[in-house]
Parts: structure tokens; C-alpha cells; sequence
């Protein structure tokens, strides 16, 4: 892991009855320079707000209720310098809160509705606070079209400044494979990879751009595959993405393994480590082809991808499972910063058992 990560912070989540996360693997998590956004998906639907550098609880960020300033379902959080953005999948708005929970406004999604319906559980991003990148996807069926929207551009007045949409019936019909859109931030720009073209896209205020092409061969997935059959399963699926100024970091399945890869932007090579057998989720610790030496943190887990505007991963270790790590971490050998290692473990065994969770976040290198 020491090739790839120069750094490894640890953010221990505040504990009290206004702020309990509950289950990490359906929260969503978002984080700026500032703070961390945890978004309970599956249980209470609330959205919490911590300070990155020291974990203590900001506030809950909006309500839950059909006010003109309440969110039903949220679904989805971007958050930048101390504005937060927030989508549902009830109601067709973007919700924008300060990181105080101070309401500023709504943004409705867009004003041609009757042309341009859209999916369930998108993603957003946010352009100098003027522009909204919405990632919606797959329509719902009930709306009787296959139309799949890449990327659609919209401004704070909910005018359509651009998409990248396709209406074919083979596209509507590969493009159910995913709920989020694999997307992530580099300098300053969004990026994310499209499906149906196997390509990378840059999105800015004014235009998308591609910028790298995947000639998969014969390992493409043929458009009209069902989804989860022996056919599907062996053919290569991306599933995350991250970037920095030299590499592109991959990880995608195929025949029901994962592969963790590193792509040189300037030789265009490619390195390419088989990782355990595929369960659905993301970079693998523990397992051949990544090893922690940053801190030692090396139990068998997957990374969670990390929405953020840095090239960063995480792991969130919870209370349930804080005996594993603390024995992982006490056996762990040649650890390239056994100061962090001391600190996490200290935090490990301060842990109580209704504590919320600690973020364990590593920075790739640039």
C-alpha cells in the first residue's frame, strides 16, 4: 500500500444521542477539507455533519417531512467549502443546507420534466456553486422509455445547460447493471466512466470531455447481457476508480475475482494485481496483491470508496469489530509509519460499544 498511499489520518466519529450513524455500510459519506457528511440511507435517513480534523459533531443537517424546507428519502450528499447539497428520491429537488443546518435554498431538477424524466437515486455534483452535475442514470421503467443519462448540466435556476443521453434500447437495457455511476474528482473537475463506450469523461461548466478509452477486446460486456448470470459474470465490470497526476487506480471483477490495477498516465502501462474472490465491493486489504504496510491495518475488508474532491480511500471499523483489528494491527510487521499504527490502536481500545464508527482515510499519492 506504501507505493500508492503517502499518508493515513484517522477520524474518530463523536458519540452522543443526536448523532448515532448506525449501520456503516449503508451510510453514505462525503468529505471536504473541513468535515465529514455521514448519510444514513437504510435506517433513519438523517444526515449528520462532523468536523474532519478533530470528529466532533457539527449538526444534523435538514429534517425529515413534506415542508417546504424538509427532504424525503435523502438519498445522495455533496458538500463544498460549507454548503451542503442533497438529493431524494421522493421529490424532485436539490436540497442546499449550510454545514450549520441553516436552510439557503431548492433547486428544482429541471423545467422540461414532460421530456426529460429521470431515475431514481441519483448522484450530484457541484461546479463553483453555480453549476449542478446530476449523474441520473437508468429511467424508471414506468415512464415506458430506455433513455440513459450519462451526465446532465443544469444551473441554480434549474435551466438545462447540457447532457450526455442516449435513447437506444440495447443502452437502456445494459445500463440497469448499476445504481450510482462510477464518478470521482480530479483537479477540480468531475470525472467519470461511461459504460456504453468504455470511455473516461471530464465534466466542466462548459462541455465533457474524454480523456481516456478502454479497448476491453474480448472481455467487453455484450450490451444485451442479463445481469448476475454466468455469462454476465465473465466478462469485466468496473467498479471504482481514483486518480492522481501519474496514475489512474482501477478496480473492476471478472469471473467472479477482483483486480486491483494501477495505470501509468505517461508510459500507459498498466500493473495489474488478482485480488481475493469478488463479493461486490471495492479495493481489498489482506489479500494478495494489496498489502497494508502503511499501518498494519491489514484485516481481510474492502475499501469504501470515498466521496471526496482528494484522492483518497477508507475503511470504517466499527465497535462490533474493533478485537479483530487491534489483534491484526498488534501482529502486524515492517509497518512504514508505526506511529500511526500506535494511534490507531489506541483509538481501538478507547472504543466503546455503542461508539460510532472510526474513519480510517488514506491519501493517495500525487
Amino acid at each position: 500500500l506504501s507505493d500508492i498511499v503517502e499518508d493515513v489520518e484517522y477520524v474518530k466519529l463523536e458519540t452522543t444521542d443526536n448523532c448515532l450513524v448506525g449501520s456503516s455500510w449503508s451510510a453514505r459519506i462525503f468529505a471536504t477539507d473541513e468535515d465529514i457528511y455521514v448519510l444514513n440511507n437504510y435506517s433513519d435517513n438523517k444526515l449528520f455533519c462532523f468536523n474532519r480534523k478533530t470528529g466532533k459533531f457539527i449538526s444534523q443537517i435538514g429534517s425529515i417531512g413534506q415542508g417546504p424546507k424538509e427532504m424525503i428519502n435523502p438519498c445522495f450528499v455533496f458538500a463544498k467549502d460549507s454548503l451542503v447539497y442533497v438529493t431524494s428520491t421522493s421529490v424532485d429537488k436539490i436540497y442546499v443546507y449550510t454545514n450549520e443546518n441553516q436552510f439557503v435554498r431548492s433547486v428544482p431538477f429541471c423545467k422540461d420534466r414532460s421530456s426529460f424524466e429521470d431515475g431514481l437515486g441519483e448522484t450530484i455534483s457541484v461546479i463553483d456553486h453555480q453549476y449542478i452535475v446530476r449523474h441520473p442514470g437508468q429511467l424508471q421503467a414506468s415512464f415506458n422509455c430506455n433513455q440513459y443519462i450519462a451526465v446532465d448540466v443544469i444551473d441554480m435556476n434549474s435551466n438545462r445547460l447540457f447532457a450526455m443521453r442516449d435513447t437506444s434500447d440495447v443502452y437502456g437495457i445494459m445500463l440497469k447493471l448499476d445504481w450510482d455511476p462510477i464518478r470521482w474528482y480530479y483537479k477540480g473537475n468531475i470525472n467519470f466512466y461511461n459504460e456504453p463506450d468504455r470511455t473516461v469523461y471530464a465534466v466542466t461548466k462548459d462541455s465533457i470531455i474524454p480523456h481516456y478509452h478502454f479497448n476491453l477486446g474480448d472481455n467487453k460486456l455484450p450490451i444485451t447481457t442479463e445481469r448476475m448470470t454466468k455469462e454476465f459474470l465473465k466478462y469485466i465490470k468496473f467498479r471504482s476508480f481514483r486518480e492522481t497526476e501519474d496514475y489512474l487506480y482501477l478496480y473492476w471483477s471478472q469471473n467472479q475475482k477482483g483486480y486491483f490495477a494501477r495505470f501509468n498516465k505517461k508510459t500507459e502501462t498498466l500493473d495489474v494485481q488478482e485480488q481475493a474472490k469478488f463479493w461486490g465491493g471495492g479495493w481489498q486489504l489482506g489479500v494478495p496483491g494489496l498489502k497494508n504496510d502503511i499501518d498494519g491495518c491489514n484485516r481481510n475488508i474492502d475499501f469504501i470508496r470515498l466521496m471526496d474532491e482528494q484522492s483518497s480511500i477508507m475503511v470504517i471499523i466499527t465497535s462490533s469489530g474493533k478485537e479483530d483489528y487491534i489483534k491484526v494491527l498488534k501482529e502486524s510487521q515492517e509497518v512504514k509509519f508505526p506511529e500511526k499504527r500506535q494511534q490507531l490502536l489506541k483509538l481501538l481500545e478507547e472504543m466503546g460499544e455503542e461508539d460510532n464508527q472510526i474513519l480510517v482515510i488514506y491519501k493517495l499519492k500525487t
